[in-house]
């Protein structure tokens, strides 16, 4: 899948004497695109009542971006903090990582009935359930100080993100012979526990410019989870499926906003309130039986 951000667009590397000349921010991080798995297992009675557990996870994805000078010009991170982190700096890198889990569970009640005019079963799925959704970040600013064999001047900074909530939704499938072409789509709103880290700064000297710290925090968020669906069946009980995903999930802190670059200390409430759109292909088994 790959991913777009709603994350702010903040400065991280500007330069020294100059800090209207950017050369790192927010928006020059991107991901590519990434793997992961989803599985889900359900079962349904004969009053058409069931229940189905899902699994969801896209693991490890990075963004990174680098910046170098030469000559007279030089850089720093922005902000009071930069000027006292490091001395005649060349090069910086920002790393950014991002794992996303899903659990959910579910209850549904299905309706089926005979499309005349595509000649197959058409099902329907009203379904109800909790979902949640964890997504762990952390993100990496590093200056090279003192030219190209000086010091490494790190900043450190994590955030976690734990959305509880229930879900609504519904489901429809179309079978036609050995065709089916299946759709779906779920939202919800949910609590978000936040939790946001940040490493002590220490300068290209070796002082401590700013301690380590952490903070917790809350917000409302929104899941939206949309899939599209062919599938060619291969025998009485397994097929093959290939589509089309969209998720959205907003109301999260993101790793890179938690970068503050005042001297006064760090952030010590976490800065949420952004959104992670992904979207992608998926390709696999179903077995229904």
């Amino acid at each position: 899948m790959g991913r777009d951000n709603q994350a702010a667009n903040q400065p991280l590397v500007s330069e020294v004497g100059a800090p209207e000349n950017v050369f790192l921010a927010t928006p020059d991080l991107q991901f590519p695109f990434g793997g992961g798995l989803r599985a889900m297992f359900g079962t349904r009675d004969v009053d058409a009542i069931g229940w189905e557990v899902g699994y969801f996870g896209l693991y490890g994805q990075a963004a990174g971006a680098s910046a170098a000078t030469s000559g007279t010009t030089f850089l720093e991170a922005p902000g009071p903090l930069g000027f006292d982190l490091t001395s005649a700096a060349r090069q910086a890198t920002v790393a950014w990582n991002s794992t996303i889990t899903s659990v959910e569970a579910n209850v549904f009640r299905t309706s089926t009935d005979w499309n005349e005019r595509h000649a197959g079963w058409w099902t329907v799925d009203w379904l109800a359930g909790f979902r949640y959704v964890g997504v762990e970040e952390s993100a990496t600013l590093e200056i090279l100080s003192c030219g190209d064999l000086g010091p490494l001047v790190p900043y450190r900074v994590g955030t976690s993100n734990n959305l509880f909530g229930g879900q609504l939704g519904a489901r429809g499938r179309l079978d036609r012979e050995r065709w089916a072409f299946e759709g779906w789509a779920k939202a919800g709103l949910f609590g978000n526990a936040q939790t946001l880290r940040q490493g002590a700064v220490v300068d290209w000297l070796g002082y401590e410019q700013r301690p380590a710290a952490s903070a917790v925090g809350s917000e409302t968020a929104f899941v939206g989870d949309i899939n599209l669906s062919a599938i060619y069946r291969l025998s009485d009980v397994w097929g093959i499926r290939a589509g089309y995903n969209t998720i959205w999930i907003g109301g999260v802190a993101l790793a890179p906003d938690q970068f503050t670059f005042g001297m006064d200390g760090p952030l010590q409430s976490v800065a949420g309130g952004r959104g992670i759109f992904l979207h992608g292909v998926n390709l696999g088994l179903e077995a229904r039986w």
